[in-house]
This record gives C-alpha cells, structure tokens and sequence, in this order.
C-alpha cells in the first residue's frame, strides 16, 4: 500500500509538472476547481457530524427526561420514607426496650426500626447516583450545544467561501470561454490531454502491477453487464465516436446530471487517483483487481483519496462541469489494461 502512494506521489508530481506548462487561466482554472471540491468536502463532512451530533443531543434529551421522571418517583418514596421515620419516632428505639413484657412485639419493632434505617440510606444512595447522572447529561448536552453552534458558524463560513470561490470560477470560466478557438484547434487540444490521460492511466496500470495489491471483492469481469451505473442520467455521446462538442467523451460516456449529483462506486475496489486532470477535471480513479479501471471525471467535488478501500455504490464524488466544461454531468470510462471498454456491455 506505501509503495502504491508513493508510485502515485511520483506521478502526481510529474503531472503537476506538465500541467504547469499550460496557460494562466488553466492554471487558476484546477486552483479555483480544487478549492471548490474541498469546500464541498468540508460542507458535506460538517454537515454529516452535525446531523449525528443533532442524533445524540436527541437521545441525551430522552436520557435527561427520564432521568428527570425517576428523580420525581424517588423524591416521592423519600418523601413517604421520612414520613413513616418520623412517626416511628414518635416511639424511639430506646422506648422500644423498655416495653419488656411483650418480647415478640419487641423484636418486630426493632426489625421494623432497622427496616426504616436501611431502607432510607438505599433510597438516598439510589437518589445521590441519580442527581449525579442528570448532571453529567447536563453537560453533555451544554458541550454538544455548543459543539453545534460551533459548527453551524463553520458551515457559514465555509458556504461563504464557497460562493466567493464558485464567482471567481465563474469568472475564469467566462474568460476561457471569450477565447476564439476554433473547432480544429478544440480537438487538437482534446487530443493531448487524452494522451496525457492515457500516460497517466498507464502509469497507474504499472504502480498497482508492481505494488501486486489484491482486491478483495468479487471478480469485475463476472460483474459484467450487471454493474450499477455512476449516477442516474442521459448518455449525451456516442462511445468510440468523436463529437466536437464533446471532443473528450468518445473513449466512454459522457452522463448528463444536475450539478451537485452523488456519484457512487460501480464496484468494489480502492482509490489509485484522486486529482484535477487538463480537460477531465477533477477525477477519481478506483482499481477494481484483474487490470481493471473505472474513472469517473468533470465531477465538482472529490471526497476520496488515494488508498481508500471502496464498496460497490459507495459514494466517492458529486457531478459538475469541471476541467472547463460546458456539459454539467459526469464523464465515466471503464479501462482494461488501459484500452477504453464500451460501457453499454458492462451497466446494467
């Protein structure tokens, strides 16, 4: 596992390096793109331990409540307890002793009297232990008040930066797309960052060959044609067909969705890639065993990294349009030994 992440570091490295070769805007386009998926990361994190943090101060309010209830009953029993204490007071145990002539009667008294005692010091503990319990609830529940509040101002914080991040994208992308390109140069451009992909996709083939890790789940290949797909949507292209309006998609397909779409697993495996790609945006890359690979691309957010483990419909991205798109959707692929394979032969 370390020598896969660090083979991946190694080309990640070599990736940043060529693609800081590209243009200013490309450049300030993957910054503001990264920036944008780990606020959403961030948001969507907050958002999940707010909602469990919500769960338990739920629970410690039924905790407390009852709490509440058994310190009633018991202050009630205190209550009759002291009272029957300070009736037999009224024949103490002192005057008990000297009604001699009645040795039963005395011996029920005194048993009766010790009764009271025992009974009384029981009910106490019982009461202490109680009153000792609420208040730890108490403050659990003052803790995680404030814990949530906390959070509710991150969130704030966080959907701002988020908003002034998603304007400054915006900008970048309205100053790409004033750019006249025309259709010859948009494909000529396509074509070298496939072929960047597909050094990358190579690469990544011969780090996991050499890390020799073994994925544990069931063979991909028996899977085939019963995989679940990525997201729900329209296929926009057709696969193994170049489209000058979706100049990149021909090597798997191009799904349309709402920005902000889940984006789940289509089988069990591991992250190998997990970055912003030229002309692919940010994608993820989940090795499946047996030289398979499904790459999931353009997506506005990322919330795996590389070496994570991976279950079948897991969650692992959001849709978008990033790498510069115009498309809102996500870009899937499925790759044997790095050759692209139609995905109409493997979802369901």
């Amino acid at each position: 596992m370390l020598q896969l992440k660090d083979d991946i570091s190694v080309l990640q490295t070599w990736l940043n390096k060529a693609q800081n070769q590209a243009s200013q805007l490309q450049k300030q386009l993957r910054k503001h793109e990264q920036k944008v998926s780990q606020l959403t990361k961030n948001i969507k994190q907050n958002q999940h331990a707010s909602q469990q943090s919500s769960q338990r101060m739920e629970k410690l309010q039924t905790q407390a409540s009852h709490l509440q209830d058994g310190l009633a009953d018991q202050e009630q029993q205190l209550a009759n307890q002291l009272k029957r204490q300070y009736q037999q007071g009224q024949n103490p145990a002192g005057n008990l002793l000297l009604n001699l002539n009645n040795p039963a009667s005395l011996a029920r008294n005194m048993a009766y009297y010790q009764y009271l005692n025992q009974a009384s010091a029981e009910q106490m503990d019982a009461y202490r232990q109680t009153l000792e319990t609420l208040a730890q609830v108490q403050q659990q529940q003052a803790d995680l008040s404030l814990s949530l509040q906390l959070k509710a101002e991150q969130l704030k914080l966080q959907t701002s930066q988020l908003q002034q991040t998603k304007q400054k994208l915006a900008h970048n992308l309205s100053q790409l797309k004033n750019q006249q390109v025309s259709k010859a140069q948009r494909l000529s451009t396509a074509k070298v960052d496939q072929q960047q992909a597909q050094e990358l996709l190579d690469q990544i083939q011969i780090a996991i060959a050499k890390a020799n890790i073994k994925v544990a789940h069931q063979p991909f290949i028996d899977a085939k044609g019963h995989l679940p797909w990525p997201l729900k949507g329209t296929v926009l292209n057709r696969f193994g067909v170049t489209q000058s309006n979706y100049p990149l998609s021909q090597q798997g397909w191009l799904i349309s969705a709402k920005e902000g779409t889940d984006v789940v697993a289509v089988h069990g495996g591991q992250v190998v890639f997990s970055d912003w790609l030229k002309g692919y945006g940010l994608v993820i890359i989940l090795d499946h065993g047996d030289d398979f690979l499904s790459l999931y691309g353009q997506n506005q957010a990322l919330y795996l990294s590389v070496g994570d483990p991976v279950s079948a419909q897991q969650l692992i991205a959001s849709s978008g349009k990033s790498g510069g798109n115009a498309q809102t959707g996500l870009y899937f692929s499925l790759r044997k030994q790095g050759q692209p394979l139609n995905p109409k032969h493997w979802l369901q």
